[in-house]
């Protein structure tokens, strides 16, 4: 779906630059031209990303920061996010809990001299826990991630522990103002481009108090766009709902949660902007999804031509798959993926500047893929 222009326009108007302006307008509508930052963004460097004969508009990526100081050590993380804005990556998704609690100030050192040239996402809401499991659970984390690395399945057993290191539903207006400044300061930024609420329940979208504060915040210049980043339930009930100074919507879109995007589609003239996060769905997802793949390049109902495209369900085909559904044909012009490996962020680009598939093929796939998500749920993060 084409952005409508007076929906761009808006969204445009949240960058404190000209510079900026015309970054948003690359996320919202595809385009770059005279960005000053157009060389960097269109000269992907090194290998699969060099993005021969690819334009800039074709970027329609987002660098998530969940996995950063928390999956990925302090190396790994920088030569991920230095990846990321070496191949054009200018949008950088965070939180005040990512990372425990150490991921905005990672992607603040990495931002040093480059802030006017990207746009910051952060959340609040849900915060690091207290000092004590806080600082227990930074010393297991080498320990965690060498088991993940050798034995991946552990995840799943790993959530409860791990989500305890978090608490969720901090959204008075106290709590506003705590986290937005712990994160400015993480951050090295007087100012957010997009402050969300992160997984509110849908009562807390009825706070007049809390939204209020938020557009307080904007006016003050400490935050350029308000938004929501949650669940496609709670999402909805944003969109009906329409707290007041909302334009952002972020949320979960993979081949397993399509629905809300196709909602998204039919909304001609929405003055929201949406963007999909965990893609992929997490390593359960990735799983799932080319099971899903296989089973569709075997149908006998699928066409000869597109079975053919689909083998073998690498990550490349995954990528392909995916990225082109979520953010082509429906209401999301940007995905946020986290691209710790290098492998990834090539295959990501490579979707999306050169697709093996036609528009006639996804919209297809599309409609092969929608059935299955009846009564199914989508692979966590």
């Amino acid at each position: 779906m084409d952005i409508p222009p007076e929906m761009a326009r808006r969204f445009c108007q949240f960058a404190a630059s000209q510079a900026r302006e015309k970054l948003m307008k690359t996320i919202s509508d595809g385009e770059m031209n005279d960005w000053e930052g157009g060389d960097a963004w269109r000269s992907a460097k090194g290998g699969d990303l060099e993005g021969k004969g690819s334009s800039a508009g074709e970027v329609k990526l987002g660098f998530g920061c969940a996995a950063l100081m928390g999956r990925a050590d302090r190396k790994a993380s920088l030569a991920a996010l230095g990846s990321a804005y070496e191949a054009g990556i200018r949008f950088f998704d965070s939180a005040r809990s990512y990372g425990y609690g150490e991921a905005e100030g990672l992607l603040g050192e990495f931002l040093r001299g480059r802030r006017s040239r990207v746009v910051i996402s952060t959340k609040f809401g849900v915060v690091p826990a207290s000092a004590g499991p806080l600082s227990a659970a930074r010393r297991l984390k080498p320990l965690v991630r060498g088991l993940l690395h050798v034995a991946p399945g552990a995840r799943r057993w790993l959530q409860g522990p791990l989500a305890a290191q978090h608490s969720a539903g901090h959204f008075s207006v106290a709590d506003l103002h705590a986290c937005l400044e712990a994160s400015l300061r993480a951050l090295r930024t007087d100012y957010v481009d997009v402050l969300s609420l992160h997984e509110p329940s849908p009562s807390v979208l009825t706070s007049d108090e809390l939204f209020a504060a938020l557009e307080d915040l904007v006016a003050a210049g400490k935050v350029r766009w308000v938004g929501v980043a949650a669940a496609p339930q709670v999402i909805a009930a944003a969109l009906a709902a329409r707290p007041a100074g909302v334009r952002y919507l972020q949320f979960p879109c993979n081949l397993f949660n399509l629905d809300l995007a196709q909602r998204l589609a039919a909304r001609a003239g929405s003055d929201f902007i949406a963007v999909a996060n965990h893609p992929f769905g997490g390593p359960a997802g990735v799983a799932r999804g080319k099971k899903l793949l296989n089973s569709l390049a075997a149908a006998p109902t699928t066409p000869a031509g597109l079975r053919e495209k689909l083998r073998p369900v690498d990550d490349a085909v995954l990528a392909d798959v995916v990225l082109n559904l979520v953010t082509g044909g429906v209401g999301i012009p940007m995905a946020v993926a986290s691209m710790l490996r290098i492998e990834h962020l090539r295959a990501n680009f490579a979707a999306m500047r050169n697709s093996r598939f036609d528009s006639e093929e996804l919209s297809w796939l599309r409609e092969a893929i929608l059935p299955t998500q009846a009564g199914a749920e989508a692979p966590g993060s």
